[in-house]
C-alpha cells in the first residue's frame, strides 16, 4: 500500500512538472508586454515566449521566497512596482532588473549580497542559476515587471 501511494505521489508530481515545463506561450496583448527598459522613458515589448519563460523559471526557481511577488525573508519589501521603484538603485525597469538578477545588492544598495540572493555571478553558491542563459535572466526580468499587470495581489500591491 506504501508503494502505491509514493507511486501515486511521485505521479501527480511528475505530470505537474510537466505540464509547467511544457506550457504554452502566454497570449499577451502588446500593452501588457510593454515594459521598462531602463528607467528613462524608452520601452521595449517582450515576446509572449519571452514572458512565458520568465515565469517558468521564476515558478521553479523563485517561488520559493517570492510566492506571487511577495519576499518571505523581508515582508517590507515586494517585488512590487512601488518597492521595485524604491530601491537604490531603482529596479523598476528590465535593465536594473537583470543587473540585480546579476549581481544582487541591499534595498539600500549599499551591501552586496552575492553569498545571500540567488544571482548568476556565484554558480558555486547557486548552481540551480549555473544553466541560465542571458536571455533566460532577461525573460525572468521582464516577467517581474509583466507580473503586476497579470495579477492585481502580486506584491501585495494593486496594478491599475
Amino acid at each position: 500500500m506504501k508503494r502505491f501511494l509514493w507511486a501515486a505521489i511521485a505521479a501527480v508530481f511528475f505530470i505537474f512538472q510537466w505540464s509547467v515545463n511544457s506550457a504554452t506561450a502566454l497570449e499577451l496583448d502588446q500593452d501588457t508586454r510593454t515594459i521598462s527598459l531602463d528607467g528613462t522613458g524608452e520601452n521595449t515589448t517582450l515576446t509572449s515566449e519571452q514572458v512565458t519563460n520568465g515565469q517558468r523559471i521564476f515558478n521553479g526557481s523563485c517561488t520559493k521566497c517570492h510566492l506571487q511577488g511577495k519576499t518571505k525573508t523581508n515582508n517590507n519589501v515586494s517585488l512590487g512596482l512601488a518597492d521595485l521603484a524604491g530601491a537604490e538603485p531603482s529596479r523598476d525597469n528590465l535593465l536594473a532588473l537583470v543587473d540585480y538578477l546579476e549581481n544582487p545588492t541591499s534595498y539600500d544598495g549599499v551591501d552586496n549580497l552575492e553569498e545571500f540572493h540567488p544571482n548568476t555571478s556565484r554558480p558555486d553558491l547557486f548552481p540551480d542559476l549555473r544553466n541560465l542563459s542571458e536571455d533566460d535572466v532577461t525573460s525572468v526580468a521582464g516577467y517581474l515587471l509583466v507580473a503586476p499587470k497579470l495579477d492585481a495581489r502580486w506584491g501585495g500591491t494593486i496594478y491599475f
